[in-house]
């Protein structure tokens, strides 16, 4: 009997958990009866109730398994650290507050046995405002405008891994993962399917403005062929800019000084930007060539 692995990535959802639990183990008995399964909660060191609550589910169900971090590794690393551990021919992820339906998971492996590698879900309406909306839609035109391979627009990490695509992630020891960037990079025949996502029943995203932002400056420095090509052909386009004005200032006798003046307090606030992102991508090539091997493993359950 083949074996998929749910990977639930949680922080303080105290209000969600046995509902997640409930609707997936009963999608398993009613829908899914040909196929064994395991939960994977990765815990990003929550300081609500999450911990007992998992605790107690993970004695009662074996088929519960438990992680809970020494502290919050963030979002990305708490998802591969789930691939990582899963032990099923498929792992599917998904957000313990059930805004992605269990019942795809359905789909999710028809496909899968189709052949295809990765199946993921692609948003096809969600309930938030537009703007929030069209940023993402940019955010993912950026990242697909010089990567090997097009990122979908609405999808994000509700999908279906193959085993040989998860054991690409076995040994990857990266600081900042972007498991998205790594699982298209890594598929070799992936497709979606589209549905449409809720609202969260109870409690607050984790996600917010700030840590959105975060997380897109994160894929961008992480998906390398995006950041070498896009800041040198940015760099590129600076520098010319600069020399091109500044020798038709020589020529014409400084006539157009006040725009040029202009013009060089954009530049300088872009170049600005540009060294603080060269200082942020140094940063992480230190940290990631330094790191020292450490636990990072409060408690694992039943492994």
């Amino acid at each position: 009997m083949k074996k998929i692995s749910i990977c639930i990535p949680v922080l303080n959802e105290e209000k969600n958990i046995l509902n997640a639990y409930n609707e997936i183990v009963k999608v398993f008995n009613e829908k899914i009866k040909n196929y064994d399964y395991e939960l994977i909660f990765t815990d990003n060191h929550s300081d609500d109730g999450t911990e007992n609550i998992l605790l107690d589910l993970s004695k009662k169900d074996k088929k519960v398994k438990y992680i809970r971090f020494r502290n919050n590794l963030d979002y990305d690393k708490s998802i591969l650290e789930a691939y990582k551990h899963s032990t099923g021919d498929a792992a599917i992820v998904i957000d313990c507050d059930l805004q992605d339906p269990p019942d795809l998971f359905i789909n999710f492996i028809k496909k899968w046995e189709e052949e295809y590698d990765v199946v993921y879900g692609i948003v096809k309406s969600r309930k938030e405002n537009l703007l929030v909306n069209f940023l993402r839609k940019v955010f993912y035109l950026m990242m697909s405008l010089n990567a090997e391979f097009n990122y979908p627009l609405n999808a994000h990490d509700f999908r279906l891994v193959d085993r040989k695509v998860i054991n690409g992630f076995k040994d990857n020891s990266n600081l900042f993962p972007y498991v998205r960037g790594m699982t298209f990079a890594l598929a070799t025949n992936p497709t979606g399917i589209e549905y449409d996502r809720e609202n969260r029943k109870e409690g607050k995203s984790k996600l917010g403005i700030y840590n959105s932002f975060t997380y897109a400056i994160n894929a961008l420095l992480e998906e390398t062929f995006f950041f070498t090509k896009i800041f040198r052909r940015i760099s590129l386009i600076l520098m010319s800019t600069g020399f091109f004005f500044s020798i038709i200032n020589f020529f014409l006798g400084f006539k157009f000084l006040e725009f040029y003046k202009n013009l060089s307090i954009i530049l300088m606030i872009s170049i600005f930007v540009l060294l603080v992102i060269i200082c942020e991508y140094v940063t992480r090539i230190y940290f990631q060539l330094k790191k020292t091997e450490r636990n990072i493993y409060e408690k694992k359950i039943n492994f």
